[in-house]
């Protein structure tokens, strides 16, 4: 039986994000109000101005827990991993300085089946890939360090057309696994760090027709994970990794996260021709000799999540500000970067959305673009 030293089983703070509004009365009135000793931690109390009321802050489902959230998310992702249920018990009680039996964690992970719903293709992921195989992940030193990280198992699964039951049977997505496998080796990540080219998330939508856009908002399995999960990390700079590495080891249809993709000029070019656009404005290598040509022109930017359901390539970005922060083009260039780097997918296969904790935005990316051939067709109507 693990036993804890004095030194483990000191109380630490939470690190649960301050309030920004009373959850009573949604006053912004608040002020810190001296903190709770729990069994395992001590968390931060706060009071309002307005109503009187002291408040715990962070979500709902993180209230009168015995355990920190925190161990219990990692219990989640490494069950999730491929570890038995004892060897999860192992690992997180000597890793937080506490036990932690089984049948607690298993309770866990029955109080959060929505957002483990991996759990389903786990025994069929354990049989291919150890847990230490499972997830491969690889630092891209651009102009910051980005993790793109993938899951195994879920390609393989995308690469046998059984991951997606409205895909089953059905190959046609199984090159987006070659794309994945292979992307970092075949990424010019010299353009990703210089200065002169163009980013996706800086675009002007100007090359979309935004009169036919039709942003279908809801609540999902991303929106609930993004509310459990960006209250409860302090750092605002680790809340967007955490989020990224519990949804790809959790969820059933997130295949990849920070994905590197890219446009060249022959991309740009063809593009262009195609839809009758212009999407990143010509700079001519010599204003006084426009003869002479543009400078090669290109794209560059990072998938936040990649997922593959309901018989789509799914790609989404996290915004804090998701009510006001609208990344339209950001989300079609990505879509346009996969159909020009994975044989056969095309506009129509893909949809985007962009979400946080409150809301989740999704459009079709194929309704903001015709092609040359259907503008002539379609005449007014595009």
């Amino acid at each position: 039986m693990f036993r804890a030293t004095e030194h483990s089983a000191a109380k630490t703070h939470s690190p649960i994000k301050p309030p920004e509004r009373c959850p009573a009365c949604n006053s912004r009135s608040i002020a810190p109000k001296g903190t709770r000793a729990k069994k395992l931690e001590k968390v931060r109390l706060y009071r309002c101005r307005s109503c009187g009321r002291v408040f715990t802050p962070g979500p709902r489902g993180i209230r009168c827990k015995t355990y920190p959230l925190h161990e219990i998310l990692d219990a989640l992702s490494t069950y999730n991993r491929g570890y038995a249920l004892e060897e999860t018990s192992r690992r997180l009680s000597s890793r937080y300085g506490h036990t932690i039996h089984p049948a607690t964690i298993s309770r866990w992970l029955a109080a959060h089946p929505r957002l483990t719903t991996y759990r389903r293709l786990r025994d069929r992921g354990l049989a291919l890939f150890t847990p230490t195989q499972l997830i491969r992940t690889v630092k891209l030193y651009h102009r910051q360090v980005y993790e793109f990280s993938l899951h195994r198992a879920k390609l393989a699964f995308v690469r046998a057309a059984t991951l997606d039951d409205r895909r089953r049977g059905d190959p046609r997505f199984a090159p987006i696994a070659d794309f994945l496998e292979g992307v970092h080796h075949d990424c010019p990540h010299e353009l990703f760090r210089r200065e002169d080219g163009a980013r996706g998330s800086q675009l002007a939508p100007g090359f979309l027709a935004l009169g036919r856009l039709v942003v279908v908002e809801k609540q999902n399995t991303a929106t609930d994970t993004a509310a459990l999960i960006i209250p409860s990390v302090g750092s605002n700079y680790d809340r967007h990794p955490r989020l990224q590495r519990f949804m790809l080891l959790n969820d059933s249809t997130t295949v990849a996260v920070e994905v590197p993709i890219f446009l060249l000029e022959d991309d740009i070019a063809a593009l262009e021709d195609y839809y009758g656009v212009e999407i990143v404005p010509k700079e001519p290598v010599h204003r006084a000799r426009p003869a002479l040509g543009h400078k090669p022109r290109f794209i560059t930017g990072h998938i936040d999540f990649l997922q593959v359901r309901n018989g789509s390539i799914h790609i989404l970005d996290y915004k804090p500000d998701a009510r006001t922060n609208k990344p339209i083009a950001q989300l079609v260039i990505y879509a346009l970067g996969l159909t020009r780097r994975v044989p056969g997918l095309v506009l129509s296969d893909i949809q985007c959305a962009w979400f946080n904790e409150a809301c989740y935005n999704e459009f079709s990316p194929r309704r903001l673009l015709r092609s040359l051939s259907e503008k002539r067709f379609l005449g007014d109507d595009f």
